[in-house]
């Protein structure tokens, strides 16, 4: 642990636990008509906001990562905390002074990473400014239900005022902290906030150094994939299914941000949407489209994972073969699988790092001429956006089970995704 936080770190573990959902009655003598259940409520949402935000700053600079909860991961904390729990017992004012000096001390340590790494130094971050690396913040703040925004609950995502998708990591004064399309943490002022979605899309690709594959029309495959998935989106809103984004224009996202926004979005699934490249052999008799799917591990596939592949790949192989004059490209084992690296592990990192239920489509070969013109139509949007929402609505209503995955993995190292990131504006 390093000085600047030490002071910091001993108050924090002087006191009660974060969540304290829990009291145990004592002091009962000394409560106040104005302590409220909606104001101790409050402060636990505050301390579970803060909490959310500490555990990115442990993760992004390496200082006391052993304290987040499941680890790190590419800087990122590996999964979002709890909500916190219900309080139990009478509030009293003990309860309250409990949790606004936590809230106190969270907010000290939270401006010791703010000043010792130069990070979001601004005054509305850092009242009183930072002296030779700390902050000059006294352990004085008390939050009122008045003064912070409460809409009911932290939501997990928001849609910028710009339009760009983006994961909530806590609440403030001023709006949120939130993490961005390139992993750093930002404030936003407002947003539409997103807070039960049930599924994540992913349009692969993206920006200015991930284009993806290029048909012979001129048609970008990250074009392609957000068309697609503006398409779907508004399917499943007709069907009354809740969705985010990981990406909602044309910006740089590496995976690692885009897998940590659907864990951190409590979505109960995942779908990445690509278009394939290169060319396989031309002439089958039905579409070669192929769904990626989770491992569970070297021998097995990941069962919900596998399910949620099987109910893609079937609602979208039949959609797909009720065009016409289509000359499909097929490879010998396209169907559902699992693609391993040679190490025997995921090979895509859209399977391999998100936690949720995830699938990665390739409904056909953008780079066969005949598929490519057919993708540059909106009929073929229409299409591939009902089935894929088919497939997505039977996962989350029904038991149906989809297709069986291929019993033999494919064997393939792919090349290294694009890490460079221009940050998109947000607001």
């Amino acid at each position: 642990m390093i000085a600047a936080f030490a002071g910091v770190a001993c108050l924090l573990l002087a006191l009660p636990p974060a969540s304290a959902g829990q009291e145990d009655g004592r002091g009962q003598a000394d409560a106040e008509p104005a302590v409220t259940l909606g104001a101790i409520k409050f402060r636990d949402e505050l301390i579970s906001a803060q909490e959310a935000l500490l555990n990115g700053y442990r993760c992004r600079f390496g200082v006391d990562a052993e304290q987040v909860e499941g680890g790190c991961e590419d800087g990122l904390p590996k999964q979002a905390l709890p909500a916190p729990g219900p309080f139990e017992g009478s509030p009293s004012q003990g309860a309250l002074n409990r949790r606004d000096r936590l809230i106190a001390a969270q907010a000290q340590m939270l401006n010791a990473f703010r000043c010792r790494y130069d990070y979001h130094t601004s005054s509305s971050a850092v009242p009183r400014g930072c002296s030779v690396g700390t902050p000059s913040l006294s352990l004085d703040f008390r939050p009122e239900p008045a003064s912070l925004p409460n809409s009911g609950g932290l939501p997990r995502m928001l849609v910028t005022s710009l339009g760009v998708s983006v994961a909530v990591l806590a609440e403030t004064v001023n709006g949120y902290v939130v993490l961005t399309p390139c992993g750093n943490f930002a404030e936003v002022s407002a947003g539409t906030p997103i807070h039960r979605p049930r599924v994540v899309i992913d349009p692969g690709h993206g920006g200015r150094y991930d284009i993806g594959a290029r048909g012979p029309n001129g048609l970008a495959e990250k074009d392609l994939n957000l068309n697609l998935a503006h398409a779907l989106f508004e399917e499943l809103a007709r069907r009354e299914i809740p969705a985010a984004f990981t990406r909602t224009g044309d910006y740089d996202i590496p995976l690692s941000v885009r897998a940590t926004f659907a864990d951190l979005s409590g979505a109960e699934a995942l779908v990445s949407l690509h278009h394939n490249a290169p060319t396989s052999r031309i002439g089958g008799g039905e579409p070669g489209t192929e769904v990626y799917i989770q491992s569970e591990s070297r021998d097995r596939p990941r069962a919900d994972s596998s399910r949620l592949g099987g109910l893609l790949y079937e609602e979208s192989v039949a959609a797909l073969s009720g065009f016409d004059g289509v000359e499909w490209a097929s490879r010998y084992d396209a169907g559902v699988m699992r693609v391993l690296s040679s190490e025997r592990s995921d090979a895509y990192g859209m399977i391999r790092r998100p936690k949720l239920p995830t699938a990665l489509m390739e409904y056909g070969y953008l780079s066969n001429p005949t598929e490519a013109d057919l993708f540059a139509t909106g009929e073929y949007l229409r299409e591939a956006a009902r089935a894929t929402a088919n497939a997505i609505e039977a996962f989350l209503n029904t038991d149906r089970p989809g297709a069986k995955p291929n019993t033999t993995p494919r064997i393939f190292d792919p090349s290294r995704a694009p890490t460079r990131c221009d940050e998109p504006a947000l607001e």
